[in-house]
This record gives C-alpha cells, sequence and structure tokens, in this order.
C-alpha cells in the first residue's frame, strides 16, 4: 500500500512537470522577456528616485564674484614726476605665469614710469591671482631706489596656515577629505568653495566659512562654522505609482547617516515594497549606497536588489507565475574639473555589475537571465543661464565582456540583443524663476535621450511609460534601443500662514513627450506624451502631491487608458 502510494505520488509530480513544460511552451518566451525586463528596469527607476528625493541633495551655491575681492593697490609719490625703468624683477611669484612675466618687462620697461604705471603693474599681477582664486595674495613695492632702473616688485602668495572647524559634532567636518588644499599650500578661494559643497552635501551640515589673519605674513586660518543637526535622518513615503502587474501601491523608507564614522562619507540605505504584500502581483527593493569625498573627487559605491512577482493568464485560462531578481553593484569616481562663480564641470568614470535571474512556473529561464557588466564615462556640469540654471550630461556606455559577464559570440545577428554593446547617453535641464502678472512661477524642463550602436537587452533600453517618464501612462510601455524625452513643468508655488505656522505649495501642469525606436522589426515603437495637472503642500516635514493625468498620443494598436490619478505622501524625520 506504501509503495502504491509512493507511486501514485511520483506519477502526479511529473504529470505537473509535463503540463507546465507545455504550457510554458505555449507562451510566447520573447514577450515574456521584454515584459520581466521593463518591469525590472521600472523597479530600479523607481529606487533611483525615491534615492534622489531620500538625500534632498540642497541646490549649490553661486560662486563668490571675484570682482568684489580686488584690494586697491596704492603706490607712494616717487618725488619727481617719473622714473627711467629699464628692468622690471618679479620675486616670489611662483604662481604667476611666465607670459604675464613677458608682458609687464615689455609693457613697462625701458621707459619712464610715474605713480600711475607703478599702479597698472601691480594691477595686472594681483589680477591675475585674484581672477584664478588666489584672494589672499598680494603685490607690493619693497622699499627700493628706482635711481637704479630696476622696479623690483614683491609677491607674498597666501597660503592656509591652519583649518579650524567651529561645530557642536567634530565629526560632521572632516577637513583632509573635504578641502583639497592642505595646510601650507596656496590659499585659493574656488579650492574653499568646493570643500563647502563637500560638507554641505550631507543634509545635516549647513557649514560656512570665515578667514581670519594667520601668525605670518600672506598666511591665513581657515575657519568653517557648522552647526550640524541630527547625523541620523528618516525618508518614508507612499505612492499609487505602480502597476497591477507588480502591485499599484508602495511604501518605502530610506534612511541616511551623515558622517557618522567622521569622513564626510554618506550612507544611504532603502527599502521599497508595493502594498499589501501579494505572492501573485509585487515588488520590492532593497539599496545600499556609501559616498566618500575627498577633495575634488567623490567616490560612489552601490549596490542593491529587487525582485518581483506577476502572475501570468494563460490561453488554457490558468496562470503561472512569473517572478525573478536583479542584483546590481556599482561604483563611480566623479571629478570636478573646472569651477567659477557661475559653473562646475565634471567627469566621471564607472563600472556596474548587473545580474538578473527570471523563472516561469517555478523554472528557470535561462534565455530571460543574464549578468551585464559595463562602464560608463561622462561629462557633466552646471551654469547659471538666462536667469536660471541649466545642467547637462553626455555620456557614453560600454559592455564589457569581464567578470563573468555574458559574451557575445563572434557570428552573433546584428539584430539580436547584444552584451558587449555602445551607447552614447545625454541629459539637458533648465530650471528658472519667474514673475508674471505680479505673481512668481517656476519652470522647469528635463530632456534625456540615447543613441545605441547596437541591439540592447531591455535593461539598457530606452523605456517610455510609468508615472516616472510619461505620466498618464500607469500600463502602456514602449522600450527601444533608442529615444528621447522631454518633460516639461509650469508651477506656481504659494504660501499661506496659519498662525503659528506657514503652509506652502504648488499648483503646477506639465507635457511629457517621447519617441523610441527599435533595430529590431516588429517590436512596438513610436511616440507617448501626456499632460498632467496636479499640486503640492508642505508642511513642516510632510509633503503631499496629488495629480491628474492622461495620455494623448499612443502608437496605434495600443489601448488608451483613462485619467490617472497620482498620490505621492512624504515625511523626513
Amino acid at each position: 500500500m506504501k509503495a502504491f502510494r509512493v507511486a501514485n505520488c511520483v506519477g502526479v509530480f511529473l504529470a505537473l512537470c509535463v503540463s507546465t513544460q507545455a504550457a510554458f511552451s505555449q507562451a510566447d518566451t520573447s514577450a515574456i522577456d521584454r515584459q520581466n525586463q521593463i518591469l525590472q528596469q521600472q523597479q530600479l527607476q523607481q529606487l533611483r528616485q525615491e534615492q534622489e528625493r531620500a538625500q534632498r541633495t540642497p541646490p549649490k551655491p553661486p560662486g563668490i564674484d571675484l570682482n568684489e575681492v580686488k584690494p586697491k593697490i596704492t603706490v607712494p609719490a616717487l618725488g619727481v614726476k617719473c622714473r627711467e625703468i629699464d628692468k622690471i624683477k618679479i620675486t616670489g611669484a611662483t604662481l604667476l605665469p611666465q607670459a604675464l612675466r613677458a608682458q609687464i618687462e615689455q609693457k613697462f620697461s625701458h621707459r619712464c614710469l610715474d605713480v600711475s604705471d607703478i599702479e597698472a603693474a601691480l594691477a595686472l599681477i594681483t589680477k591675475d591671482y585674484i581672477e584664478r582664486g588666489y584672494v589672499t595674495t598680494r603685490a607690493y613695492l619693497p622699499a627700493q631706489d628706482l635711481r637704479s632702473g630696476t622696479l623690483d616688485i614683491t609677491v607674498i602668495e597666501g597660503t592656509i596656515e591652519r583649518y579650524q572647524v567651529d561645530t557642536p559634532r567634530p565629526e560632521s567636518v572632516w577637513t583632509p577629505g573635504a578641502f583639497p588644499a592642505a595646510p601650507g599650500e596656496p590659499l585659493n578661494l574656488r579650492d574653499l568653495e568646493q570643500g563647502i559643497d563637500q560638507i554641505n552635501r550631507l543634509a545635516s551640515n549647513s557649514a560656512t566659512l570665515d578667514l581670519k589673519p594667520g601668525d605670518k605674513p600672506g598666511q591665513s586660518v581657515v575657519v568653517v562654522h557648522n552647526p550640524a543637526k541630527r547625523p541620523i535622518n528618516f525618508f518614508l513615503s507612499y505612492d499609487n505609482y505602480g502597476t497591477s502587474a507588480t502591485g499599484r501601491n508602495s511604501v518605502s523608507g530610506t534612511m541616511t547617516l551623515d558622517s557618522v564614522l567622521g569622513f564626510n562619507e554618506l550612507i544611504m540605505l532603502t527599502h521599497r515594497q508595493s502594498v499589501p504584500s501579494n505572492s501573485s502581483h509585487a515588488a520590492d527593493a532593497d539599496a545600499l549606497q556609501v559616498s566618500v569625498p575627498f577633495g575634488y573627487n567623490t567616490f560612489t559605491f552601490g549596490a542593491s536588489r529587487s525582485t518581483y512577482d506577476n502572475s501570468i493568464g494563460l490561453p488554457s485560462g490558468n496562470s503561472l507565475l512569473s517572478n525573478g531578481d536583479t542584483t546590481t553593484y556599482n561604483g563611480t569616481l566623479d571629478r570636478v574639473i573646472f569651477r567659477n562663480q557661475a559653473s562646475r564641470v565634471s567627469a566621471s568614470v564607472g563600472l556596474t555589475v548587473q545580474d538578473t535571474k527570471n523563472y516561469f512556473g517555478g523554472q528557470f529561464l535561462g534565455i530571460a537571465s543574464r549578468k551585464l557588466v559595463y562602464s560608463d564615462i561622462g561629462l557633466s556640469g552646471f551654469t547659471a543661464l538666462a536667469g536660471g540654471v541649466a545642467n547637462a550630461r553626455l555620456g557614453y556606455v560600454r559592455g564589457l565582456p569581464s567578470l563573468g559577464a555574458l559574451h557575445d559570440p563572434w557570428d552573433l545577428p546584428s539584430d539580436a540583443p547584444h552584451a558587449q554593446f555602445g551607447k552614447f547617453t545625454l541629459d539637458l535641464g533648465f530650471n528658472r524663476g519667474f514673475t508674471l502678472a505680479g505673481r512668481p512661477f517656476t519652470w522647469s524642463s528635463q530632456f534625456s535621450a540615447q543613441h545605441a550602436d547596437d541591439t540592447l537587452y531591455g535593461s539598457q533600453q530606452f523605456l517610455l511609460g510609468g508615472m516616472g517618464t510619461i505620466r498618464g501612462s500607469r500600463v502602456n510601455t514602449l522600450s527601444g534601443d533608442n529615444g528621447y524625452l522631454w518633460r516639461n513643468e509650469l508651477g506656481m508655488p504659494w504660501s499661506s500662514d496659519l498662525g503659528h505656522t506657514v503652509v506652502r505649495g504648488r499648483v503646477y501642469a506639465a507635457y511629457d513627450f517621447g519617441h523610441v525606436t527599435n533595430r529590431v522589426a516588429g517590436v512596438p515603437s513610436g511616440r507617448m506624451a501626456g499632460v498632467t495637472l496636479g499640486g503640492s503642500i508642505f508642511w513642516k516635514a510632510a509633503t503631499l502631491d496629488i495629480f491628474a493625468a492622461r495620455v494623448t498620443d499612443l502608437p496605434a494598436g495600443f489601448m488608451r487608458e483613462g485619467t490617472q490619478y497620482g498620490i505621492r505622501l512624504s515625511f523626513s524625520l
């Protein structure tokens, strides 16, 4: 009897395996793979956006106008109308360009110089130093006899004597990691601004800078005032930006730790999941990000893991569970290569390892699972422009056959997805406030695009659809090798004084549109656009955003969605 039961159980198990395989063979594996890749890409996109909101990076302040720190230059009377000068000797000016030395020699030697001429020579030297940020460097005339025919100019190049930190939490500021220049090196205002930017990238810091005279001429004490707040912050949110496939409603929580180790580091932990928990339609993600500054450099390491469950109906009327997970590791080095009063330019290089596994009906899908490794080099910056702020980034991403990544065979067809791919990316943005009819308005415009040299896997394609791209497109998505997205938003801020508290907010209208194309024939491509009307309320640590959005343009054959209503509630603790 026992043997019969065992045999019966084995038979049932084999029958289930056969039926599952049969059902799977009837499914369109390419369509399932494509849907899975879109779901996973949307998850990663939502996770990145959640991290950006939680970080609350303050807007970078403009640099100091160096024209405001130019000293007044005076020269004592010469006793005569002018002095004949045959040679100009400049000492102490190790940072003075040779071209400027030659210019001064040519312009002011072998002629009779009066007071205004000597002042002009000193002004040229001082102007050069000041414009390059050396604001404590001074040029002056030492005691001398101009009857010798030689004009001696002495330059005292300003240096940093030491850093002094004034803060209730000493570990909130580590000057060797924040400031590019060490004690004893020349004092350059742009180096000091860079250090303050690195300190204030942490939400708990609000550092300012003072310069005090040092013990010796030309030396300065750099004083950092930082009324640091609590180093641990929490950011909680709820939204209904998801889909029925993996859960419409989601909650997320992010904890940030500001320089708890004393290296100006930012540690960020994020968890996001759909609610309520449902084994048929669910998604969750976890991420860790650590960034450490060192002068003009910032090192960032990230790790994340996202999972999804999506029950898919089969033609037979049954359903099978499609599920998977994506594990991602990335490291980035970003370096500021230029900065002045109005602009910053940075170069970056990064490496990402992304391992994706997918399953259908409990069976591992080898064709839909892969490990990709790719590098990303980029040039980014921002500048004051037309009364607002413009930003841009140009990048190139290249798939690599290393670290266990999927290898492309030498005879891989051009219309097959490539693991060793190449693509260019472009991001542009512009933000400006203005007044119209006595009321304040804000304008925001963000453009992103990519162009690929090869056919791409879904995780590397350009995605349209979802509240993070085309507002109003909750279900419809377009994914392609090439594409662009342009999001535009006009807002009208307001505020109201309610007794002992002030409530702020804004109403806004938005228009998003984009277009994607694919190298492979038969894959949906085309244009998608949507309009949005919404409003936000900010009260103390809470933010509420509500909007109504509707898609206005879709490719032929796509089913139109009705008006979508979005809500997002967040708290900063």
